[in-house]
């Protein structure tokens, strides 16, 4: 497998669970972290297939959009990376679903760096109620374990945990009436790759939070 090189802002956002995925499965990987402004040439540039980042070069497959695939294509070419087989294949392909959810949920309310006017009632709402039930039926799918396949960090485990974290760096005591979710959750804060990534350690350096926390 050749090197790869990934490509996103320098804030923990919709490239933290990508980054977090190649540390984890040990691609050789380098990244370019930009700013958030001025990013313009890239995008004009036509590299970014949908106009957007995250992207992934690859020397074999070209340039790979959008954050699940990225994270996907981890899972096709490091073996176990997707799980051992296929039910736990499906497994991590419905996490990185539900990663998803809980981003897009959080995405749709939370004040960020760059636009702190969010209406107040809606995030009020959203974290007193439907974060309390997605994480409800999370809880329930752990099947009291703290993780979700044999080795624990398929790609849709890391993806989740990676969407987590930037649900408790916004509300830190969201996960304590789970307690399967946060054992799960703090199995992966202390491994390596995960300390390296949070510590600044890895190809995309430091990684300011994106979200206000409340």
């Amino acid at each position: 497998m050749s090197p790869v090189h990934f490509t996103y802002f320098g804030i923990m956002a919709r490239g933290f669970g990508p980054a977090l995925t190649l540390e984890t499965h040990g691609v050789d990987w380098k990244a370019t972290s930009l700013a958030l402004e001025g990013w313009g040439p890239l995008k004009e540039s036509g590299k970014c297939p949908f106009g957007q980042v995250p992207i992934l070069e690859t020397e074999e497959y070209g340039v790979i959009a959008q954050s699940t695939a990225i994270m996907q294509y981890v899972g096709r070419v490091k073996e176990g990376a997707a799980g051992a087989n296929i039910a736990e294949g499906i497994i991590s392909d419905q996490l990185l679903g539900l990663a998803d959810d809980f981003f897009e949920g959080v995405y749709k309310v939370q004040p960020t760096i760059l636009n702190q006017d969010m209406p107040a009632d809606a995030t009020k709402a959203h974290w007193a109620e439907a974060v309390p039930k997605m994480l409800t039926y999370l809880e329930a799918f752990t099947k009291g374990k703290d993780a979700f396949t044999s080795s624990g960090i398929t790609v849709g485990e890391i993806s989740l945990w990676s969407t987590l974290h930037l649900m408790v760096l916004i509300e830190p005591p969201c996960l304590n009436a789970f307690p399967n979710t946060k054992a799960f959750y703090t199995r992966i804060l202390n491994l390596p790759a995960t300390q390296k990534v949070l510590k600044g350690g890895s190809p995309v350096g430091n990684l300011p939070a994106y979200f206000l926390p409340n």
